[in-house]
């Protein structure tokens, strides 16, 4: 009986170590958003993530990016003139306009996205909320989240949504 209950404390206390291995990163995620449109006030998305973003707003539109304090990671807006500070931030610049592409590689953003026609691909670690029209289930644009298949966008802002990250 001893040496029944000394190989079930030997196999729990190898148990932990195993769970833990278990829980493994599954790296970066993605986010795919095709023409997406929302209200005026909320954007379609509002993304936090380290990793890369590029889009094209082909209607009219208006996009924030911070950048943080990282020197290195500038965000580049093509076709929406020049950017305009961002009340109460020393490093968020807001672009606005019809048919701009933008992208941020290589660093840490924030980014809000409000219009219609928002295109975007994103890859890395984050979170995301997105929005679509309240009284449109289909037109409002399509939605892909860490390679899951493509959804209609939701009437209502979402709560936030891992892209990437871990798995138990």
């Amino acid at each position: 009986m001893r040496r029944l209950v000394f190989v079930f404390a030997a196999c729990a206390a190898l148990a932990a170590p195993a769970a833990a291995v278990a829980v493994k990163d599954l790296g970066d995620g993605s986010l795919v958003v095709r023409n997406g449109a929302a209200p005026a006030d909320t954007p379609v998305v509002a993304l936090r993530i380290t990793g890369s973003v590029i889009g094209r707003v082909t209607d009219s539109g208006r996009i924030v990016i911070d950048a943080g304090p990282n020197p290195d990671a500038v965000p580049q807006v093509v076709g929406a003139g020049r950017p305009g500070d961002v009340k109460g931030s020393d490093t968020a610049q807001v672009w606005s306009g019809a048919d701009f592409k933008f992208r941020a590689v290589g660093g840490t953003f924030t980014i809000l996205v409000y219009g219609s026609g928002v295109n975007i691909i994103a890859a890395g670690k984050g979170t995301v909320r997105l929005a679509g029209l309240p009284d449109t289930p289909r037109g409002d644009g399509m939605f892909s989240l860490n390679d899951a298949d493509f959804r209609s966008l939701p009437g209502a802002q979402t709560k936030l949504l891992p892209i990437g990250g871990t798995s138990g």
